[in-house]
């Protein structure tokens, strides 16, 4: 498995259904756990984003795959990136 940070903004349609974010946000899960995903954390966050989630994909097709169906829902726009723990990187260093 693959982790990948997500940052997640309400649309402006989202926006003025803000009362239905816990149902998107689970919707949000829902197409990641179809996909062969995990869902690992959702935080609330402050900024120009409204949320950052924690996902992990078998792969990037997965990965791909979740994130437009993610974009058909309309009310949440992401940007994702791939993610690696710093000592990982280090090692790829030397």
């Amino acid at each position: 498995m693959f982790t990948y940070v997500g940052l997640i903004q309400l649309t402006q349609e989202g926006r003025e259904t803000l009362e239905k974010t816990p149902e998107y946000l689970e919707k949000f899960g829902q197409i990641i756990k179809e996909e062969g995903g995990i869902l690992e954390e959702t935080y609330a966050v402050m900024g120009p984003w409204d949320f950052l989630a924690l996902a992990q994909y078998p792969d990037n097709a997965a990965a791909f795959r979740a994130l437009a169906k993610i974009g058909g829902l309309e009310v949440l726009k992401t940007e994702t990136f791939p993610v690696q723990k710093v000592d990982v990187f280090f090692k790829a260093l030397v």
